[in-house]
């Protein structure tokens, strides 16, 4: 159903933009590395002078309010535009996508008709076929529905592939054909973004940028440790799931990773360690089970100077979090991005390729290591040897963030200028 063309343009709707519509970035999902692109595109986008946005969550229906946790300033409606097998529901993506392909009223339709742009994230890492059809048809049915619009589509920085199927790559090759704007956010990313688009790459749209989180607000609360303890995050996708260590091809045994390095910092050393859960669901592949299951295990010597940040509930939060550690370390990439950003030394457990470009970017390649690729006591001395050199990496990037956050700042100024070019063009049309 997403590669159908259609149209919109029943009768009646026709009003001036005044907003741009958010998509791939739903603020709802206890995923606080989703929820911090979202609120790194509003907030500094609204520092450029655009201050109202539409933002596809998972709620039902149109609704005027800000989410939980959000600082307040720009004007924010939330529109319901989920996935999920019930087309009949109004705030179903799929029966969206049927309305405008028949011509009737949606509110998801409307919302992307009346805006001055539609700028998508995909979850910074989800346009791919690697999750399946399904998944990859959520991502891409947003993008088809504002090509059909004929709203400009920006897409934010974010990965591109891999991509399995020629279907996939002729589909994610006519998005980016056809898109406004494309930013990649890492080297890697861009370089996958070229060889895709082949002879159709174009230097005006298709540029280089950095991961929106770098632009996030922080926010030091009630959880900053004073003692500086040594920071880690517990993926609740890698210790949860029996199956990762086969579904991702993983060398290194992740629990025992874990455990091997808490072993290793409260052997050697008078530190303290802070768990920092970051996707916090109430099942499933949620850290915060996580961090609990491997406290519980802990002897109690251990578990003693073990304990799990809780009062961090938004991402600027977390961020602040991060920054009280002395050094961090965690496979999900937005927790490892906290730390980058804060110039807080920190080494990212990878189980795909995606953090390599990110680390790069800030001249810390060197603190990825792979568990794809290393034994399980390999993993452990390489990260114990990352903490122990954290003085020297915490130079580099302070001497490295400045000109990652002035390419922050660049890709938000060229977004933000092309939208009001085209809000402006789009409502002398109107008139």
């Amino acid at each position: 159903m997403s590669g159908w063309h259609a149209s919109c343009s029943y009768k009646g709707m026709k009003q001036e933009p005044t907003y741009l519509v958010l998509a791939g970035a739903a603020p709802d999902t206890a995923n606080h590395g989703v929820t911090a692109l979202a609120q790194s595109a509003v907030l500094g986008l609204a520092e450029r002078g655009i201050d109202r946005f539409s933002i596809f969550d998972n709620g039902e229906g149109s609704r005027s309010e800000t989410p939980a946790g959000w600082p307040e300033g720009p004007e924010i409606d939330l529109v319901g535009f989920r996935p999920g097998r019930r087309i009949y529901e109004t705030s179903n993506m799929h029966n969206a996508r049927l309305r405008q392909m028949f011509g009737l009223p949606a509110s998801a339709v409307t919302t992307i008709r009346n805006a001055a742009a539609m700028i998508d994230v995909s979850g910074g890492d989800s346009f791919t076929d690697l999750y399946g059809p399904a998944r990859f048809e959520q991502i891409t049915l947003p993008k088809l529905m504002a090509i059909d619009c004929g709203t400009p589509l920006i897409l934010l920085p974010q990965t591109y592939g891999p991509f399995k199927h020629e279907r996939s790559r002729r589909v994610a090759r006519s998005i980016l054909m056809r898109a406004s704007l494309a930013f990649a956010r890492d080297a890697h990313s861009f370089e996958n973004m070229k060889m895709l688009l082949g002879n159709a790459f174009d230097a005006n749209r298709h540029r280089l940028g950095v991961d929106l989180a770098f632009g996030l607000p922080r926010i030091d609360g009630p959880d900053v440790a004073i003692d500086r303890p040594v920071g880690l995050n517990v993926s609740g996708l890698l210790w949860n799931r029996a199956e990762a260590k086969g579904q991702f091809g993983l060398s290194a045994d992740y629990r025992q990773v874990i455990t091997g390095l808490i072993d290793q910092i409260l052997a050697r050393t008078d530190k303290h360690i802070l768990l920092v859960p970051h996707v916090t669901p109430k099942a499933g592949e949620s850290d915060r089970i996580a961090s609990e299951e491997l406290v519980s295990a802990l002897p109690l010597k251990q578990a003693a100077r073990v304990r799990t940040a809780q009062q961090a509930d938004t991402p600027s939060e977390l961020k602040g979090v991060v920054a009280s550690c002395c050094w961090f370390a965690g496979a999900r990439m937005h927790a490892t991005i906290a730390a980058l950003s804060t110039t807080t030394p920190v080494a990212n457990m990878a189980y795909s390729d995606k953090a390599l470009g990110v680390f790069e970017a800030c001249g810390a390649a060197r603190q990825v290591f792979d568990l794809r690729q290393l034994s399980t006591a390999a993993m452990i001395e390489a990260l114990f040897s990352s903490f122990e050199a954290r003085t020297s990496q915490a130079r580099m990037l302070q001497g490295q963030m400045p000109f990652v956050k002035r390419r922050w700042a660049y890709q938000m100024d060229a977004i933000a200028g092309f939208v009001k070019t085209s809000q402006a063009s789009k409502g002398r049309a109107y008139a």
